[in-house]
């Protein structure tokens, strides 16, 4: 696969760029003498690359300076005509407006201008973007990155100025370690079976401890005897059994009746008034009794005359008569005193009997209200109980939740050990794979190591090795370092120009490891020769050109004061025939997009 034409459907503004079969570059003159101090001169050269991306069916994104400045590029309509393993082209037409739907021309020759194809000409016509990206594998047929797609490749094959801080971690390989680690370790020659299985199977290891850390977090260490815990549930069942016995033996009566201490203290002063006034009205009764008994007259005049007689002394009949009228008259007044004490009396003993019916009446609220009470002290003992079952029940279920949590933390102790187990095996199946990789010269990676180091000797004069290992956490590291006399790794590694070096000379070594097989042949970099001595620009230039010998098609982005020679003075130059797009600083005439910067 390599790139032949990216054009748009407006020319006047964006002129067409006809890409090299070897080298091609998109060069950038300062003409203007007081931009030579600037960092950033917005020509375009780095825009070459993102529209590339773009045409690859890149992600929409309103950061994309495309989607960004929409009112600018809304009716632009981009193609990229590549030419594929097997000799047939296709050439991918994407517009800014909405920039989900994809165009396919699939044709034998290449196409000088789609957007005068016929709607009959192209073979797909607004594709849904994930069903475009499915299809574009298929044309591409890359056997060799499965199971990963052709947009995970692209980041090795298009290095922006960012794509330069790491070489094998790119700037969108952000996310976890085994979204990004097994591809390139396929990439280096691995079985991407295993290292995904060593990836998939460390994150569940490490999801697994997690989630067992939490529970232990959550339930505490005690949680995790079993055996104590079982005895305490059936402690706390045989305590519950007895509580809920107890409560069974209390009876309670549906009355509704409301009895308070209250009424039995009105009912207890009421049968005192009572027993009160019965003892009163007893004691009257008494006194009347005796008074109707002191009433009775007893002298009788016969009598006294009799015993005057015998005393020889003569009763006058006047003496007599008196008496006599002395005691009719005296009865006289003691008979209506004696019926107003038995008028008296009987209604005293009328009271007598209300009383005793009212007592008993009393007596017998008395005894129900204080059984009432008795019942209502039950009551009170069954709430208790209730309570107390309630407690204890509470206490049953968090110690059944805490069996649970026992049994689920022996199991995830378990399955953390199993998976654990699983995953060293794993590990020394990858460290076993990785050691027979590194002695294998013959090895894709072998060869990949080969071409990475000549590429750095040539244009360094310095020693640079590729590697791969297993770290301690059970992962993969890759590295790219130089190494200095003594076989150590050096620090030379950490400036700008030289991690740029690393990442260009990873890049063409792995494309030509791929020559063997159906694989993109060509490679973008921005500003490849930035920062590099003069000397180092010539040695890079000759990699490139000696890369594009081999069938590989590197794509340059280089400023004039970056060429190294006068053009096509030399081999090690950069010739009128390699420039695909020449940039300049005066007027929009000279940049990519020939209208005022954004």
């Amino acid at each position: 696969m390599k790139l032949r034409r990216l054009y748009s459907n407006t020319p006047m503004i964006f002129e067409p760029l006809v890409f090299n079969d070897g080298m091609s570059v998109v060069l950038a003159e300062i003409r203007v003498p007081e931009n030579r101090l600037l960092d950033t001169h917005n020509l375009g050269k780095t825009t070459v690359g993102e529209l590339i991306d773009f045409c690859l069916l890149k992600g929409k994104s309103s950061t994309f300076f495309l989607f960004k400045n929409e009112q600018r590029f809304r009716e632009f309509t981009f193609y990229l005509e590549i030419a594929l393993d097997d000799g047939s082209f296709l050439t991918i037409g994407r517009a800014v407006d909405p920039g989900t739907k994809i165009d396919f021309l699939h044709s034998d020759r290449p196409v000088s201008d789609a957007t005068n194809a016929s709607v009959e000409d192209w073979d797909h016509l607004g594709l849904s973007f994930d069903r475009a990206r499915l299809l574009l594998d298929g044309y591409l047929k890359l056997e060799a990155l499965r199971p990963w797609g052709f947009r995970k490749l692209v980041g090795y094959l298009i290095r922006s100025q960012s794509d330069y801080l790491d070489v094998f971690q790119l700037g969108k390989f952000s996310g976890k370690h085994q979204d990004w680690k097994p591809f390139v370790a396929h990439l280096l020659g691995m079985e991407s079976e295993a290292v995904i299985a060593l990836y998939d199977k460390r994150e569940e290891a490490a999801q697994a401890t997690t989630h067992l850390n939490s529970v232990t977090q959550e339930w505490g260490s005690e949680a995790a005897d079993p055996s104590v815990l079982d005895g305490l549930i059936s402690v706390k069942r045989r305590d519950i059994e007895a509580r809920e016995k107890a409560l069974d033996t209390l009876d309670f009566s549906d009355d509704d009746s409301r009895v308070t201490a209250e009424v039995v203290d009105e009912i207890e002063n009421r049968i005192s008034g009572l027993n009160e006034e019965k003892y009163r009205l007893a004691q009257l009764l008494t006194r009347i009794a005796s008074s109707l008994e002191e009433e009775r007259v007893i002298f009788r005049p016969s009598d006294a005359e009799k015993l005057f007689a015998e005393a020889g002394i003569t009763l006058g009949e006047q003496i007599k008569r008196d008496y006599e009228q002395l005691i009719a008259f005296n009865r006289a007044i003691t008979q209506e005193r004696r019926e107003a004490l038995e008028r008296q009396s009987k209604e005293a003993q009328e009271r007598l009997v209300s009383i005793d019916s009212e007592l008993k009446h009393l007596n017998e609220s008395r005894a129900r209200a204080l059984a009432y009470l008795r019942q209502s002290e039950a009551l009170a003992k069954y709430k208790e109980l209730s309570n107390e079952l309630t407690v204890m029940r509470s206490d049953l279920i968090n110690l059944e939740n805490r069996r649970v949590a026992a049994t689920r933390l022996i199991e995830l102790r378990r399955q953390v050990r199993t998976l654990n187990e699983e995953y060293g095996h794993l590990v020394t199946a990858v460290e076993e794979q990785l050691e027979s990789l590194s002695q294998n010269e013959d090895s894709r990676f072998g060869r990949l190591r080969r071409f990475f180091t000549e590429i750095i000797f040539q244009v360094l004069g310095q020693n640079a090795i590729l590697a791969m290992r297993v770290n301690q956490a059970g992962g993969i590291d890759f590295s790219a370092e130089f190494i200095g006399e003594s076989g150590t790794a050096t620090s030379g590694d950490k400036g700008t120009s030289y991690k740029k070096l690393l990442c260009i000379a990873f890049d063409l070594a792995l494309l030509r490891t791929y020559l063997d097989a159906p694989f993109p042949r060509f490679v973008y970099h921005d500003g490849a020769l930035e920062q590099l001595e003069p000397r180092k620009r010539e040695s890079l230039v000759r990699v490139f050109r000696e890369y594009a010998d081999l069938g590989i098609q590197p794509v340059i982005s280089v400023l004039d004061s970056d060429v190294p020679v006068p053009t096509g003075s030399t081999e090690a130059a950069i010739d009128d025939s390699d420039v695909i797009a020449l940039l300049h600083d005066e007027g929009d005439n000279g940049r990519l997009f020939k209208m005022t910067p954004w």
